[in-house]
């Protein structure tokens, strides 16, 4: 009879589990920091503020997220230390089974991508920048059809530009927009370069698919009661803006 009893009781549990939903779990993000807007600290930042409406959303477990500096939150999803990394760009020029990594199914906005250029060079422009000394973030390099210089600060190569020791940056207009007007730089000249997809990386092979499918959902949940949109809203309909011109 106690043996029938723990039977019993050991059927009800994997009946029970069955019945639960298959990705219920704990999820662990990496945020590349400091990027700001997106991510200015660890309780601040338009990604800080999507993670916490899905982190609120999320009935199956808990999301919590870490900072890290660009190339390590990647590094930690590629080597199973977090669970999925935002944002990413989406280069075209690199066939997805070529990477380390798997894209979410889902883009989470579109970029601009911006050139700025010295004011007093009239010859530059988006078609000819090959012909030029250009600077561009040390994660973007491949993007591009010639050979920039890396930099791995914004506002530092902005002032280059300024002051004509380099022909042009080539970034995410926010974020180089940012730095422009904090800096109070008066001798650039922006102009529309390129518009890229933004997605999440996640995990190759099926724990990556099953992340995809939990984060899907939620960002689906949040576009329905319009929370996405609402806390999206500085960056998902990105169109470029001649202010400085």
């Amino acid at each position: 009879m106690l043996r029938a009893s723990r039977y019993f009781i050991m059927a009800a549990v994997c009946f029970c589990l069955l019945l639960s939903p298959a990705y219920a779990r704990d999820l662990k993000a990496s945020l590349p920091f400091p990027l700001p807007p997106l991510v200015e600290s660890k309780d601040k930042g338009i990604l800080v503020d999507l993670l916490k409406a899905m982190a609120e959303e999320y009935k199956d477990g808990k999301i919590t997220w870490e900072l890290f500096p660009f190339a390590r939150s990647m590094e930690n999803v590629e080597k199973g230390r977090a669970d999925f990394h935002m944002p990413q760009l989406v280069n075209p020029k690199i066939a997805p089974d070529k990477l380390p990594f798997q894209f979410s199914s889902d883009m989470i906005f579109r970029v601009v991508f911006a050139l700025y250029t010295n004011k007093s060079n009239k010859a530059i422009n988006p078609k000819n920048v090959a012909n030029y000394k250009i600077e561009t973030d040390l994660g973007v390099m491949d993007f591009f059809d010639f050979k920039p210089v890396g930099s791995p600060d914004i506002e530092s190569s902005l002032k280059k530009v300024d002051m004509g020791r380099i022909d042009g940056w080539i970034m995410a207009m926010p974020e180089s927009d940012m730095a422009l007007k904090k800096a109070g730089l008066k001798n650039i000249k922006r102009w529309e370069y390129q518009k890229y997809d933004v997605r999440i990386v996640l995990q190759k092979g099926p724990q990556g698919k099953e992340v995809d499918k939990i984060l899907s959902d939620l960002i689906k949940k949040l576009k329905a009661n319009g929370k996405y949109q609402k806390i999206m809203a500085p960056i998902l309909d990105q169109k470029f803006d001649d202010w400085q011109i």
